[in-house]
């Protein structure tokens, strides 16, 4: 019996459509939900100055939330160093290759609560697998998990984090590594 790729195919699919809608609804937190895109409030604002989150330090990025080491350290093999994409304000770090095994990490640093409630009660997140409430991570969890593949979001303050994990040659999905990963970076917020 041979197992079909689509649960896998899927899994990317989701994974991919939740870091563009991150990266997007960062890029959109300059003028932030609700707010009009001019006449608004800038006392303190600046051009050359990263935005302040009371939530963490402003120069968090995902390759520092989780970086090789952890990510070595967990997997139990060291994936390279990470490759980061930043928009406007918010990161990625990507580790490894999805055609072995890799760890995705998304920060957004603004507006994660409206984005992780988003997530959460987005019928579409369940394609990815079943999403179960985590605890003892940021200030709220939950994970998403299938075939090889495992995802947490969760928020601490008003950031957003997402940290994914496949590994193909894994039946199931790497859950205990993605919570692992997940705590890790909570830690640093």
């Amino acid at each position: 019996m041979t197992v079909s790729p689509r649960p896998t195919a899927a899994i990317f699919t989701a994974a991919a459509a939740m870091t563009a809608a991150t990266l997007l609804l960062a890029g959109c937190s300059t003028l932030g939900v609700g707010q009009p895109s001019s006449g608004g409030p800038s006392a303190g604002a600046s051009s050359s100055a990263a935005p302040s989150n009371a939530a963490g330090p402003s120069d968090t990025d995902a390759c520092t939330l989780i970086t090789e080491q952890d990510v070595t350290d967990t997997l139990g093999s060291d994936p390279g160093p990470g490759t980061p994409i930043s928009n406007k304000g918010a990161s990625q770090c990507q580790y490894g290759s999805y055609a072995t095994q890799a760890v995705l990490v998304n920060v957004t640093p603004s507006q994660g609560k409206l984005a992780f409630d988003n997530f959460r009660n987005d019928p579409h997140t369940a394609d990815a697998g079943t999403v179960v409430d985590v605890d003892q991570i940021g200030d709220r969890a939950f994970e998403v998990g299938s075939h090889g593949s495992a995802g947490i979001f969760f928020i601490k303050g008003d950031v957003l984090v997402v940290v994914s994990v496949v590994v193909l040659t894994d039946a199931t999905p790497p859950m205990d590594q993605a919570v692992a990963l997940a705590k890790t970076a909570a830690s640093r917020i």
